[in-house]
């Protein structure tokens, strides 16, 4: 019997949950169309669609709470110590989180394991990596997972526990809170930040932090050029520059291969270019 049949069933039932799924490339976990995050749907048409195009389509899951969903991901080879039953790697969370989490869907992958949670109403929580320990990332705002049906070079994708999503724990869900804004301003840099220039701080890391997998390094360096500009020019402090970008950022790292080097790299080079092309604001 074929599988392929089964990713378009796959795709179909994950969408009767209410979550909204996009076609990932054949056997990888990659999207497989643009503006994934503005296209991905629970409309049946469209999903058979799609995989009338390409049986062979993986299924890809936003998460976040336009989806209402939002998933710890445990990696065996990650965690401390490494592990490779689910019962261990559930209890290294519990340690972590220091209460007892709910039995939830959950889903084994190649890698270790995706718990599912109804994310919190009202509150945007991103993606984290280590926010919980070592080995337990996270999916929320502006992220994605490979759905249980899908298949990949190194493994399937497959439900564990067939049981209720659970509601994310209170507890689980302040630790997944970003961390406090880095002062605008700084010891190092000009004393002062008017508006217009914090806006463009805001502006620019709001950028990168909505760029999607095949233009994250793009847009930090893009985004790196504007602010480099403003500090060769003397009205931004490099240390809030580099650490609104760096913040920025961070919401992609260990997704799709990104990683923190690469952020560094981008923003690097864009305060090395600019160094020399301040770009002066005219002041009242």
């Amino acid at each position: 019997m074929s599988s392929e049949p089964s990713l378009r069933a796959a795709a179909l039932a994950a969408a009767a949950r209410g979550w909204p799924v996009f076609p990932l490339r054949p056997a990888a976990k990659t999207p497989a169309i643009n503006r994934w995050p503005d296209r991905a749907s629970t409309d049946s048409t469209r999903i058979n669609r799609w995989w009338r195009q390409c049986t062979s389509f993986n299924i890809g899951i936003v998460t976040g709470t336009a989806a209402g969903l939002h998933v710890i991901d445990l990696d065996s080879q990650h965690l401390l110590p490494t592990v490779e039953r689910f019962e261990d790697a559930l209890a290294q969370l519990t340690e972590q989180v220091a209460l007892a989490v709910p039995a939830t869907f959950t889903v084994a992958t190649p890698a270790g394991w995706h718990l599912y949670f109804h994310a919190p109403h009202r509150r945007q929580l991103g993606s984290t990596i280590g926010r919980l320990g070592p080995g337990i990332d996270s999916r929320g705002d502006g992220g994605y997972i490979v759905a249980p049906g899908s298949r990949t070079t190194v493994g399937d994708y497959r439900v564990l526990r067939r049981v209720p999503v659970a509601p994310l724990p209170i507890a689980i869900a302040q630790r997944l809170r970003p961390p406090p804004p880095s002062p605008l301003v700084t010891p190092t840099g000009p004393v002062h930040l008017d508006r217009y220039v914090a806006a463009i701080v805001v502006r620019e890391a709001d950028r990168v932090a909505r760029a999607t997998p095949g233009s994250r390094n793009v847009a930090v360096f893009r985004s790196a050029l504007t602010l480099g500009r403003l500090v060769a020019a003397g009205d931004l402090s490099p240390a809030h520059a580099r650490n609104a970008l760096i913040d920025a950022a961070h919401t992609h790292v260990g997704i799709e291969g990104f990683t923190a080097a690469e952020a560094e790299r981008a923003i690097t080079n864009g305060f090395r270019y600019t160094a020399h092309h301040p770009r002066r604001l005219r002041r009242q």
